[in-house]
């Protein structure tokens, strides 16, 4: 398997984990939604919105252009908006990783943090961090959606694989 094939494949389970969790919240009420959970962003709500976020800034430093997709994450939205952020950075991201190639993968790509300090950071790298960051927040909203009886089931990648075996 190339490099290319990797990212696109963690590109995927990413997309797939994403609606798992995306589809478990959608069970729940305005008011679980925004419960502190104890997360990193406090809530489900604030934990699904960081990650879209994340992954739709990350997209931007890569290819160079704003997604309106981010507009729909203000302090107010209603998983409604969430789910549709979703939608079009998972649309954006494919579109996107369908376009590279293995040369394009070790491309450096310069952006600033939230800091506004310039940094630089090699495309595969970057892109593997955004998947690992996805990870690591659906694991702690996977917590919060179980406590309130609503599991998202399995969400580690070896079940993405067996589902699409």
């Amino acid at each position: 398997m190339t490099a290319l094939e990797q990212i696109r494949s963690l590109y995927e389970y990413n997309e797939w984990a994403n609606n798992h969790i995306l589809d478990a919240s959608s069970e729940l009420g305005e008011e679980e939604l925004r419960r502190s959970q104890g997360a990193s962003f406090d809530s489900i709500r604030g934990n699904v919105a960081h990650t879209v976020g994340a992954q739709i800034i990350w997209l931007g430093r890569w290819s160079g252009e704003r997604s309106e997709a981010l507009a729909l994450l203000g302090g107010d939205s209603s998983l409604d908006d969430i789910r549709r952020s979703y939608e079009m950075s998972h649309d954006e991201l494919r579109r996107f990783v369908e376009s590279l190639n293995e040369k394009e993968l070790g491309r450096t790509v310069p952006y600033r943090d939230r800091q506004g300090t310039l940094r630089e950071m090699v495309l595969w790298k970057s892109m593997f961090t955004v998947v690992n960051h996805g990870t690591h927040h659906r694991a702690e909203t996977a917590m919060a959606l179980t406590a309130l009886g609503k599991p998202p089931g399995q969400l580690d990648y070896v079940f993405f694989e067996l589902e699409r075996a």
